[in-house]
């Protein structure tokens, strides 16, 4: 057993390493709180600044609906969605809600119409000129939207995974690759514009699948297809003609499934009604070697198209052929290599008289003349040499020698033989 002056040592000594355990947790416990309090301070200065402030939000309070409207065009579509609870007004009774919806609408395309349940609604326009002042439009707002109708906006926005217009629809179609999302597609498979595409496309005699339809939509632009809806809704054409002009719009903006669409199932009127241009353009996109393009470029070599037009198809001709594209282009050798039957042959040489050479024809002397038949006369009566001579131009001397005639003395009924003209009387 210790003794009790050392007993009372250890009481003292323990006694003292509690004050001092409580002191070191006392102070251990004021830091720690310390620390505690610096760091939440810091985290709530740290957001107070991330959702106030923005350099542009102090200048906020004070900006005018066109200023506004500038700043939020410019965000994305998430912070819009963001800005449609704030109730701050700007100017002219819009609120900075408002001008975020508007943003929405105008530039992300985003289905107020469908959110809303299809109610009528109080619309007017803000003109809007882009930051470089190359574009102006028209910007829709809603004033007067109650606090109910931004709450159904926002829950609209939460739960539809494409809240967007059938131009919305189109422009996510155009931007997503392809294979594309199905729920994208069912969306878009539900829009008029898709609809009378497709309507036109099938009815008229091409044999397509939706997703070609789609893959075709995509490579045109959004007023093509616009202006087809209208159009249609006006008056339903689906006829050969309707289609065919539909699918020269989109060669026109240079779609490889038109020009194929065209040439494969329209060769007649592609060979005969495009113009020169077009022909270009499609020669350009058409990348299959089928017999369509080696006999559609035939064709063109047999027309009178431009040299443009006759070089291109040649050109192809020589490629389809595995053969080098001759340089200069000669016309006349391109068709007398793939045209045979067409080029032209040379003239045929004039026939030579044929010669049949007879005994007459061999060195045959010219034939003697043959003497002139003899010419009489019949004595009359109160005839005379002399008025026989003047009668048949000779002389009275030529008819005695002819006759051996000694006198001139006639006797009637005798026939003397008058003789060929003398030279001096001819």
């Amino acid at each position: 057993m210790l003794p009790r002056s050392q007993d009372n040592q250890w009481v003292s000594r323990t006694k003292w390493l509690t004050q001092a355990l409580i002191i070191s947790g006392t102070l251990n416990i004021g830091l720690i709180s310390t620390f505690i309090y610096f760091v939440l301070k810091d985290k709530q200065e740290a957001l107070s600044i991330e959702l106030k402030p923005a350099s542009k939000e102090s200048g906020e309070a004070l900006a005018t609906n066109i200023q506004l409207l500038r700043s939020y065009s410019l965000l994305p579509y998430q912070e819009l969605l963001l800005r449609l609870e704030n109730r701050d007004h700007i100017e002219e009774g819009l609120a900075k809600r408002d001008l975020a919806l508007a943003c929405l609408v105008a530039f992300h395309h985003f289905n107020l119409d469908k959110a809303l349940g299809g109610l009528p609604l109080q619309k007017r326009t803000i003109p809007f000129t882009n930051n470089d002042g190359q574009e102006t439009i028209d910007v829709p707002v809603f004033p007067g939207l109650a606090d109910y109708q931004f709450l159904a906006i926002m829950q609209y926005a939460k739960t539809e995974k494409w809240p967007l217009t059938s131009q919305g629809l189109f422009h996510e179609i155009k931007r997503a690759a392809s294979p594309r999302d199905p729920s994208l597609l069912d969306s878009f498979y539900l829009s008029p514009e898709y609809h009378a595409a497709y309507t036109l496309l099938t009815k008229s005699g091409l044999n397509l699948t939706r997703e070609q339809v789609v893959d075709l939509i995509a490579e045109g632009d959004w007023k093509t297809l616009s202006d087809l809806s209208a159009q249609q809704r006006t008056a339903m054409d689906l006829t050969p003609d309707r289609r065919r002009a539909f699918l020269v719009d989109y060669l026109n903006n240079h779609s490889r499934i038109a020009a194929k669409l065209l040439l494969d199932t329209d060769f007649e009127f592609v060979s005969k009604r495009l113009d020169d241009g077009q022909i270009l353009t499609l020669l350009d996109l058409y990348t299959d070697k089928t017999s369509f393009l080696q006999n559609f470029a035939k064709e063109l070599l047999a027309s009178p198209r431009t040299d443009a037009v006759w070089k291109r198809a040649a050109s192809l001709l020589y490629i389809l052929a595995g053969e080098q594209v001759p340089e200069p282009y000669d016309h006349l050798m391109a068709v007398q290599r793939f045209l045979p039957q067409a080029s032209p042959k040379p003239a045929p040489e004039a026939p030579q008289p044929l010669i049949v050479q007879t005994k007459a024809s061999v060195q045959a002397p010219a034939p003697a003349p043959s003497k002139s038949k003899k010419r009489t006369h019949t004595i009359e009566q109160g005839d005379n040499l002399w008025k026989i001579a003047r009668k048949y131009h000779v002389s009275v001397e030529e008819i005695m020698r002819a006759n051996r005639m000694d006198s001139e003395k006639l006797r009637p009924g005798k026939q003397l033989e008058i003789p060929e003209k003398s030279e001096k009387k001819r």
